[in-house]
């Protein structure tokens, strides 16, 4: 799994999902959706079109298991369960 600054910055935050069919880290999911985000997506279809836009180079920086990266309804699942003001402190 990926160092980079961006996933260490969420890795303290709760993840409040369901652990059963967990894949990815909160960590790695916050990332992708903080750079999908600065990206100018906006709205979860955009974000899984970014992701998979730019599928090899993320796979590359962020190493993630399998070299797989989360799905755009694996991010959403993930935002709507997130405590939004513990997400801003990091940011």
């Amino acid at each position: 799994m990926s160092t980079l600054a961006i996933v260490e910055a969420f890795r303290d935050l709760p993840d409040t999902r369901r652990e059963a069919g967990r894949r990815h880290e909160l960590a790695l999911c916050l990332a992708l959706f903080t750079l999908a985000v600065s990206a100018g997506c906006r709205g979860f279809l955009a974000m899984g079109d970014w992701l998979n836009s730019y599928r090899d180079e993320l796979v590359e920086w962020f190493a993630p298991p399998k070299n797989r990266l989360p799905s755009y309804s694996t991010i959403r699942r993930a935002l709507l369960k997130l405590d939004y003001a513990a997400y801003s402190d990091p940011i």
